[in-house]
């Protein structure tokens, strides 16, 4: 699903460092890169609020895992420029960490690690510092969504609740028709294997996050699609409902099974074959 990288040296010096973080791990991934890829992201500055963090995080999450490096400015094209970040008390890594839990569902494993360099063979990153965040990917758990929305009402900028985020072409975006089929065919493959033996509950907490793959409702400012009379200008955004989602959702169908399971206990009561079972448990 990514697109094509260089050649041999990034891979290997970002495989080593995702598997084992060090200081000399990212000098060699910095003196390597030639840009940035779906599971690699270079940031100049360190995010504002972490609400602005969590589609990256998400994101990365979806697609493969990833590398996020802050402190790299990106000067142009393919040619990156390591100009290092302040760290203040609000951005230590406990705090930055509980902020996100309120986004994250905790089946999302990520670190935070800090770097920074005294002395280096690499001049350009020397006295200078850089945040981390490395991304796992699990695809048994996929896709992950925001727990919550906290959009700026100016910029429109932040994180949405029931967007799925996904990286492509070195970017975070919104996962599409093409990318959700992508991401259930995965989540297909490694958690509904049929040699395996699962439980009722099992199925219905699958059954419910398959539910999860398709949005109820999404954002719209094509006047065309509205299905309502709300005062509308140019500009604005409605929820607008999503005609892909099954028109019984999750709950009703759990009802319905409820009331299934109810008729088939009614049945089995009221037959002669229940009570003449438990008059023989009785006897004996």
């Amino acid at each position: 699903m990514n697109e094509e990288r260089p050649k041999k040296g990034y891979k290997e010096a970002l495989a080593t460092f995702f598997e084992s973080p060090s200081r000399d791990g990212l000098r060699k991934l910095l003196l390597d890169n030639t840009g940035e890829y779906n599971d690699l992201d270079f940031k100049r500055d360190l995010y504002q609020n972490v609400r602005y963090l969590v589609p990256d995080i998400l994101a990365m999450a979806n697609t493969e895992g990833g590398v996020i490096v802050f402190g790299i400015d990106e000067v142009e094209k393919s040619k990156l420029e390591p100009v290092g970040i302040e760290l203040a008390d609000k951005d230590d890594k406990t705090k930055v960490k509980t902020e996100l839990s309120n986004y994250l569902d905790n089946r999302l494993k990520y670190e935070i690690i800090d770097f920074a360099y005294s002395e280096s063979e690499y001049e350009k990153i020397k006295n200078k510092k850089f945040r981390v965040i490395i991304v796992d990917y699990d695809p048994r758990y996929i896709p992950f969504l925001s727990r919550k929305e906290s959009i700026d009402t100016a910029s429109k900028k932040g994180v949405w609740k029931d967007v799925i985020y996904v990286r492509h072409n070195a970017s975070t975006t919104r996962a599409d028709y093409f990318q959700l089929q992508d991401i259930f065919n995965r989540r297909l493959e490694t958690s509904f294997d049929s040699t395996r033996e699962i439980s009722l509950m099992e199925h219905f907490t699958e059954l419910k996050q398959i539910y999860q793959l398709i949005p109820r409702v999404y954002w719209t400012n094509d006047y065309e699609e509205l299905d309502h009379e709300e005062p509308w200008y140019p500009g604005d955004y409605f929820y607008q409902k999503n005609p892909s989602y099954p028109q019984e959702d999750f709950e009703e169908f759990v009802a319905r099974m409820i009331a299934l399971k109810k008729s088939v206990i009614e049945s089995l009561i009221k037959s002669n074959k229940y009570f003449n079972t438990f008059a023989k448990k009785r006897e004996g």
